[in-house]
């Protein structure tokens, strides 16, 4: 208890200085403390003995080197130390300590320990301090300590030791030291006693303790015999023994004795009374005639002792002790009902853990499959997904079944398993590539990557800037017990819930439509850019319509709807046959903003396959996305197969007995019993490609949620010739300029410009089409005429 209160007590609190004095060495430390500091310096000074105590002939040795006069003006130096060398040690150094100072003795009994301090202390106050927990307890929060104040002259002596345990969350009990003695002799003394008798009894039975007794025991049974052996650990064998003799030891035996006594004459009354039915007839005895039988009687005298308030308290403190005495049978039971892993750790072994499944709990043992084999730190478990890595680690072996006794073994699960794993299991590396708007950092990146539970480490490997967005490779490395596939696509969804890629913006709508048209069939790029832009303008309900040409599309805008176009592309530029479309449609039209998407083509198979397993099987998709993914093709040897779209590809591969790989884009695989088996393998991963949202002239609103200098006019030419001689009728007028021009010359012309009546002159000449004012940003490459 010496060196608990100096660690948890003491230390806690803004001392100067706090000593711990438990050996001869140690001692110096006491003498450094009260010497070297100046006056106003609390300093407590603990000592305590072995199991054994100190031997007396080291008393001398052990306060040798304190000084005569330890000259300051206050210190507190509290006695932890066995019974018998208190006198001689107090002797030693309580006179040498400055009159202004306090003596505290931490003991078990308070008389004779505060009247052999007294009897050297003089003028100094003297405090009896009982903290009524173990050194088991980890804080004083929740805990009781018995204060036996100094009383007069110094009543309020104590008040800083009570403000102290009362700060870190313990209770004060007060009471002189007679009362104190007189409390402890039943608290302590007695229960002691019973408790061996009971354990004596026990024991003498010449039952099997094993067999007969203990995986035979009821709940009361457990938790009375627990606390009897813990009575009996060789631990607190001086402790317990101590006990008796510092307190009124005789003093429990006999009232211990006389208890007993009575309950042994109304049990045997009983037993009299109800003849051949021995104790438990003679308990119900008097049912007959309506009155209690004589250990009924008992019972009930006892209890009408206690107030309501405290046999309810009591009792209520008492279930819990009974289910926390079960808690662990009852723990292993549940999670072997679960099937969870569990980690099982011998007493005592901090180092060690065994971890499996539960296939069997009986009263005394519980059985286990052991799944966790080599050493800490490169271990893995042969269960799930970590049989299949362990076989790449060159982990083997078998699961093993193993015996443990309850008694011996601490249950290890939730976070503290978590946490046990991650320091036994071994880690694979992985280099895992993420596509992130241009504007985040790959730092960013590797921070959102770090705490995802199963990875142990992350360090960002590189970063690429490309138009639009920013290539990061991220290496982290991925605990064995988890699948490394699915573990980079949680990896990739955080990423993407944490990062949201711009989408442009739209006009809004004078009047809702109930549809949004685009080049179909359904499943590609297309069909997001319509989903987008019907969720953007708030119709989240609006029918997204696949028509099968371009002039189609511009047809539903002169029906009233509004549609979507690719117009441009990060990775090839003006798209050809959407801007053909346009010059070529005779109707009015305007844009009302743009819409843009990430083209990212993923590679899919049955779940039933492996991608390394399908070397010359077919693959298929639409030809612009297998020629887009022309690098993968030829690494994997497959054979390109055009179909009408991705959609198509998914669908033939899902239905298809034969291996083959469908190529899509990103999150077209679900419900088709389809996985994913490679991530963004196109040949310029990441291309974005920009849609233009047209309608009719007057469909759209004024800006909102934008500013005005996003605002751009838009028009198309059959040629950078037109656009060319538009720009030289505004020369002189400021202006940002961006064209798009496709191999046959047609070329796209977003300007910050308003021209004037000379421009537009020169845009009628020229026969440039215009698509009105809308908002734009520049986010794909751009071709700068010079005029």
């Amino acid at each position: 208890m010496g060196r608990w209160l100096s660690d948890n007590v003491f230390a806690s609190q803004d001392w100067d200085s706090v000593t711990l004095v438990d050996t001869v060495e140690a001692s110096t430390g006491l003498v450094e403390a009260l010497s070297r500091y100046p006056a106003g310096v609390a300093t407590a000074a603990v000592t305590e003995g072995g199991a054994d105590g100190i031997p007396l002939s080291e008393v001398r040795d052990l306060t040798s080197g304190v000084p005569t006069d330890l000259g300051r003006e206050y210190a507190v130096v509290c006695f932890a130390v066995p019974p018998r060398i208190l006198p001689p040690l107090a002797a030693r150094v309580v006179p040498q300590l400055a009159g202004t100072s306090q003596v505290l003795v931490s003991a078990q009994g308070m008389q004779a320990p505060l009247e052999a301090l007294g009897a050297v202390a003089g003028e100094r106050p003297v405090i009896g301090m009982h903290a009524l927990f173990d050194v088991g307890s980890r804080q004083l929060e929740g805990q009781a300590v018995y204060v036996v104040p100094a009383g007069d002259p110094h009543p309020n002596a104590h008040r800083w030791l009570v403000e102290l345990v009362r700060g870190l969350g313990g209770t004060v009990k007060f009471g002189t030291a007679a009362k104190h003695d007189l409390s402890m002799t039943y608290v302590q003394a007695l229960a002691h006693q019973a408790l061996l008798g009971f354990a004596g009894a026990v024991v003498s039975s010449g039952l099997d303790l094993h067999d007969d007794v203990w995986a035979a025991r009821t709940p009361l049974f457990e938790t009375l015999f627990g606390l009897a052996v813990r009575v009996l650990d060789e631990a607190q064998q001086p402790t317990v023994a101590a006990i008796q003799t510092v307190l009124d030891g005789p003093g429990a035996s006999e009232a211990l004795r006389r208890a007993a006594e009575a309950v042994a004459a109304d049990v045997a009354a009983g037993a009299a009374a109800g003849g051949a039915g021995g104790a438990v007839a003679g308990a119900g005895a008097g049912a007959a005639t309506g009155d209690p039988g004589p250990v009924e009687a008992r019972i009930a005298a006892i209890r009408e002792r206690f107030s309501g308030a405290l046999f309810d308290t009591v009792r209520g403190t008492a279930a819990a002790a009974v289910v926390a005495a079960q808690s662990k049978r009852l723990q292993l039971a549940h999670h072997q009902r679960t099937g969870q892993l569990v980690g099982i750790r011998p007493l005592g072994r901090a180092d060690a853990i065994r971890v499996g499944r539960i296939v069997e709990v009986d009263p005394v043992e519980v059985t286990i499959d052991e799944v966790l084999v080599g050493r800490r730190g490169r271990a893995a478990l042969l269960d799930g997904a970590g049989a299949q890595n362990a076989a790449r680690l060159g982990l083997g072996g078998k699961v093993r079944r193993t015996v443990f006794s309850l008694g011996h073994v601490d249950l290890v699960v939730g976070d503290d398993l978590d946490r046990e794993l991650s320091a036994w299991l071994a880690y694979l590396r992985r280099d895992v590539r993420f596509l992130v708007p241009e504007s985040v950092a790959g730092s960013g990146v590797a921070e959102v990557v770090a705490p995802v539970p199963g990875i142990g480490h992350s360090e960002l490997v590189s970063e690429v800037v490309r138009t639009g967005q920013r290539s990061v490779v991220v290496r982290v490395e991925v605990r064995v017990d988890r699948d490394v596939d699915d573990m980079v696509e949680q990896l990739r969804r955080r990423v993407a819930d944490a990062f949201r890629w711009p989408r442009g913006l739209s006009l809004p709508l004078v009047t809702p439509t109930d549809r949004v048209t685009y080049l179909g069939p359904a499943g590609t790029f297309s069909e997001v850019a319509a989903a987008h832009l019907a969720a953007d303008l708030g119709m989240p309900s609006a029918r997204l319509v696949p028509v099968d040409s371009f002039d189609e599309v511009l047809g539903s805008v002169a029906a009233g709807g509004v549609a979507v176009m690719p117009i441009s592309s990060s990775s090839s530029g003006l798209v050809t046959r959407s801007a053909d479309a346009l010059l070529r449609y005779a109707g009015d039209l305007t844009a009302g903003g743009v819409v843009d998407v990430a083209v990212r083509i993923d590679a899919y198979i049955r779940e039933d396959h492996r991608l390394d397993e399908l070397h010359g099987a077919p693959v298929y998709s639409h030809p612009q996305a297998l020629a887009q993914c022309s690098a993968f093709i030829r690494r994997w040897g497959l054979v390109p197969s055009p179909c009408a779209s991705t959609a198509d590809a998914l669908r033939t591969v899902s239905e298809s007995s034969r291996p083959a790989v469908a190529l899509a884009g990103e999150g077209r695989g679900e419900g088709l019993h389809l996985k994913v088996a490679e991530r963004e393998v196109d040949d310029l991963s990441g291309s974005i490609t920009r849609f233009l949202i047209v309608g009719q002239p007057g469909c759209f609103g004024d800006l909102v949620g934008g500013s005005a200098p996003t605002l751009r006019s838009i028009y198309l030419a059959e040629s950078l010739a037109q656009v060319a001689a538009v720009l030289g009728a505004t020369v002189g007028e400021p202006g940002f300029d961006e064209v798009l021009s496709d191999s046959a010359g047609r070329a796209l012309w977003v300007t910050s410009r308003t021209l004037g009546d000379t421009g537009m002159r020169s845009l009628g000449d020229a026969g440039v089409r215009s698509l009105g004012r809308a908002p734009w940003s520049p986010r794909t490459p751009v071709v700068r005429v010079e005029v």
